[in-house]
C-alpha cells in the first residue's frame, strides 16, 4: 500500500521451485525504508498462459492485502510476472532480477535447469537428505544456481532443493527456453529496473544485451559476482539494489508531487 507518507510497499515474488522464503535474507537487511510483503505464488501449469496467469492471481492477492500501486520486486520467472503484471494493473516500478523472457535462441537455462533435476532426482529423498550435507554434493548440486555454493549454509540448501525437487522443472525448463516477453510497449510509463547477475548460468549475459533492445528505456544493472540465485549469493548486494530502485522512485514520486 501506499503508507502516510506516500511509501509504497514492496512486493516480493520469488522464482520458480522456491517460495517467499527465498527473499529472507534480503528483507532482514531492507529494514526502515519500506513495509515489505513476500507472497508465494501458485503452481501452475507452464504453458505459454502460465505468466499471464500468475500475473492474475498477484494482481488478485494485491486486491486482498489492500495494497496500493506497489513496487513488485521479482526473481526469475517472478520478475516475468512482475513485467506481466505491470502491463495489467497500475504499479509504482518493477525490480527484476534474472528475468525470464528475453532468451536469445539459447538452451542454457534448460540445459542447466535439466541436469540440475537429473542430479537431485537421482537419489531418494533419505539419500539426498544425506548427501545435501556433504561438502562435494553441496557444491555439485548449486554449482549451477549459484556462483557461492559453498557459502551456502546445508540447510538452506537442503530446503531449496527439497522445495526444487517437489516443482515440475522439466516442463518449466522446456517453458524458459521458449517463453518470451512482449509487452514492452505497455511499460513505457512504468519506472522498470532489470538487474543481472555476473555468473549466471540460468539466465546468460546475451539474454541480458537483448533485454536492453527490448526495454531500453528500463535502468539495467549487475551484481557482478552473484549467480542466479542471487539473493542467496549477495544479499547484501540484492538489498542494496532494492533500496537503491525504491529510492529514486521515492524521489521521483515527490518530484512529480511537488
Amino acid at each position: 500500500m501506499l503508507e502516510s507518507d506516500g511509501n509504497p510497499t514492496l512486493l516480493l515474488l520469488h522464482g520458480a521451485g522456491l517460495d517467499r522464503t527465498s527473499w529472507d535474507d534480503v528483507i532482514v537487511r531492507i529494514p526502515g525504508f519500506a513495509r515489505t510483503v513476500a507472497i508465494d505464488l501458485p503452481e501452475v501449469e507452464y504453458d505459454r498462459d502460465a505468466v499471464p496467469l500468475l500475473a492474475e492471481h498477484v494482481a488478485g492477492r494485491i486486491t486482498e492485502l489492500g495494497l496500493h500501486r506497489p513496487h513488485v520486486v521479482g526473481h526469475s520467472l517472478g520478475a516475468s510476472v512482475a513485467l506481466e503484471l505491470a502491463c495489467r494493473v497500475p504499479v509504482a516500478a518493477v525490480t527484476g532480477f534474472c528475468a525470464l523472457g528475453f532468451h536469445a535462441r539459447t538452451a542454457a537455462c534448460g540445459m542447466t535447469l535439466r541436469t540440475f533435476v537429473r542430479v537431485v532426482r537421482a537419489a531418494g529423498p533419505a539419500v539426498r537428505r544425506r548427501l545435501v550435507g556433504s561438502r562435494v554434493f553441496h557444491r555439485a548440486i548449486m554449482s549451477g544456481l549459484s556462483a557461492r555454493p559453498s557459502a551456502i549454509e546445508a540447510a538452506v540448501v537442503a530446503a531449496d532443493v527439497s522445495s526444487l525437487v517437489g516443482s515440475d522443472l522439466v516442463a518449466l525448463t522446456r517453458f524458459a527456453c521458449r517463453y518470451s516477453f512482449v509487452g514492452a510497449e505497455r511499460l513505457a510509463a512504468t519506472p522498470v529496473n532489470l538487474v543481472w547477475a555476473g555468473q549466471d548460468r540460468v539466465v546468460p549475459a546475451c539474454d541480458a544485451r537483448r533485454a536492453v533492445r527490448v526495454l531500453p528505456h528500463a535502468r539495467h544493472t549487475a551484481i557482478v559476482d552473484a549467480g542466479h540465485l542471487v539473493m542467496r549469493d549477495d544479499p547484501d548486494g540484492t538489498a542494496a539494489v532494492v533500496h537503491a530502485c525504491h529510492s529514486q522512485l521515492m524521489r521521483d514520486l515527490q518530484r512529480r508531487t511537488g
